[in-house]
């Protein structure tokens, strides 16, 4: 079985791209990361990928999980970012097989209407991880997906370390073939990242890999580094792992091929 996780990237209009990139990888399982799911009809194009890219790679069971809902972002009272009408943004795990049972929780504020982003880079917003238990031809597997706390220089702190304590306690609540994906906003030598890895295999560090996103400096962010991780447990026989360089985002797409031990 095919798995692949990717932040969609909330400011570029891409939704096109990606979907026809998940198409042309036929995977079983996709595991988005800011995605944008429009609440009105006047929402702008740009952030209604998760209607855009769901046209093209289409999925017979799907579970979205928001993070945060706004119609428009200000900052020191003044727009900042305008969506034209009102979404929510999250995580989102797409299917090939049955999602028997999905949870969608916040270790990081609460579901709330994030309007003011003045100060964005101390506060942050709401972040979840969306769990889901999947059947797989009468096997169980658990899929953990998450977009984590920011932090300018990736090493995250005691909110990411948090963080990173309650996605492996999560992990480990039920002892069944489990994959942790996602864009941690994390670098491989933080103590978080290290301390899911003594407990599950991070195929990140096992192949090396340098970067998990393109070239870029938007102002906020800089590309070229190592932030988007999978994690498997012993359950799970790694076939093949890569990371795929291209431009359809500010993160570059993680594809897991697996088989359920």
């Amino acid at each position: 079985m095919k798995l692949i996780s990717l932040n969609v990237a909330l400011k570029i209009d891409n939704s096109k791209e990606i979907g026809k990139f998940i198409k042309s990888q036929n995977p079983d399982f996709v595991a988005y990361q800011e995605i944008m799911r429009p609440l009105e009809k006047k929402v702008f194009k740009i952030y209604r990928s998760q209607e855009d890219i769901n046209k093209i790679a289409k999925f017979p069971y799907k579970f979205f999980g928001p993070k945060w809902i706004a119609s428009k972002f200000m900052k020191n009272g003044k727009l900042h970012m305008d969506f034209g009408g009102l979404v929510e943004q999250g995580n989102e795990i797409m299917s090939k097989f049955p999602i028997i049972s999905a949870t969608n929780e916040h270790f990081y504020q609460h579901y709330s209407d994030c309007l003011d982003s003045t100060n964005w880079t101390n506060e942050d917003e709401p972040r979840s991880v969306v769990i889901a238990e999947i059947e797989v031809k009468g096997k169980k597997l658990q899929i953990l997906n998450l977009h984590g706390t920011w932090s300018k220089d990736k090493m995250g702190g005691e909110r990411a370390l948090s963080q990173c304590k309650y996605i492996l306690k999560a992990a480990k609540r039920k002892n069944i073939p489990t994959i942790i994906v996602g864009d941690f906003n994390l670098l491989p030598e933080t103590k978080g990242i290290r301390l899911i890895g003594k407990e599950f295999r991070s195929l990140i560090t096992e192949l090396g890999i340098k970067s998990t996103r393109p070239k870029f400096d938007d102002g906020t962010d800089k590309g070229e580094n190592v932030i988007d991780y999978v994690f498997v447990n012993d359950k799970i026989k790694v076939k093949d792992f890569r990371v795929i360089d291209t431009k359809i985002s500010d993160h570059l797409p993680l594809i897991l091929d697996f088989e359920i031990i």
